[in-house]
């Protein structure tokens, strides 16, 4: 039929995806996934320097910048919302090109129209040297097979586009990006008992510890922006940098911790 797309599987995701998204992690199974990604959250933040870090659109209950070596943390969200302090969309960042010190981006590719747009608008914005920290939903396994089940009723996250590490490594690399570490998050069962977590599912949680190699539900990417033909020296501290895109009429918006 003329007019029509033929690609009829999966069905649309719900709109805003973005706030979907957020009930899903607030349901028991998303719960399990959000507990792996914001620990692993924790872990790698302390590790990261600088002046301004950006979470876009965190699906969590709670956006962790504590233990951060980077003094101003900003919530930034395409519909407004909880702990929202910008407003704008991941393809086009309101914000200043080479402003940011490190950005984080929770399961934005997978749901974007455009994920290469969203790359690029990353790269415009970090610093070089700064760090790219992505994560998604692992396409193979006990969640891609889940996926395949209930990806053709349109909710959320079934519905997304989800993208293997191989594939975001590729284009991280195409920028110009050094990935410095990719890991699997979270080895739960994709489903949730009534009375707690089944014994296989601790089995899978202690195996992947032993490094036994057990498909995972999520996958975090943490890279490195690099300039060619750059040496990269550290600036000397200016606590009035602004990452504000210089447009009229625009508010600067609270300094506040996101995670309180």
């Amino acid at each position: 039929m003329r007019g029509r797309s033929r690609n009829l599987w999966p069905a649309p995701c719900e709109t805003p995806v973005a706030s979907a998204l957020q009930a899903w992690f607030r349901t028991p199974l998303g719960g399990v996934l959000e507990t792996g990604e914001l620990a692993a959250l924790r872990e790698i933040l302390p590790t990261l320097f600088g002046y301004h870090l950006v979470f876009v659109d965190p699906p969590w209950r709670t956006t962790p910048s504590e233990g951060a070596r980077i003094r101003n943390a900003w919530v930034l969200r395409s519909t407004g919302g909880w702990g929202a302090q910008l407003l704008g969309e991941a393809v086009r960042l309101p914000l200043r090109t080479d402003s940011l010190d490190a950005l984080v981006l929770p399961h934005v590719l997978e749901f974007a129209a455009d994920p290469h747009a969203i790359l690029r608008e990353a790269d415009r914005c970090l610093v070089p040297e700064g760090h790219l920290l992505l994560f998604g939903f692992q396409p193979w396994g006990l969640w891609g097979g889940r996926r395949l089940l209930s990806a053709w009723r349109g909710r959320l996250p079934w519905c997304g586009r989800w993208l293997s590490t191989a594939r975001v490594r590729d284009w991280c690399r195409l920028l110009g990006f050094e990935v410095l570490e990719v890991r699997g998050l979270c080895h739960a069962l994709p489903v949730v008992r009534p009375r707690g977590s089944s014994p296989a599912a601790g089995m899978l949680e202690r195996a992947a510890r032993r490094g036994w190699p057990v498909p995972s539900a999520g996958w975090l990417l943490l890279a490195r922006k690099r300039v060619i033909g750059l040496t990269p020296i550290r600036p000397r501290w200016r606590p009035r940098r602004s990452i504000l895109s210089p447009l009229p009429g625009m508010a600067e918006p609270s300094r506040r911790d996101p995670g309180r």
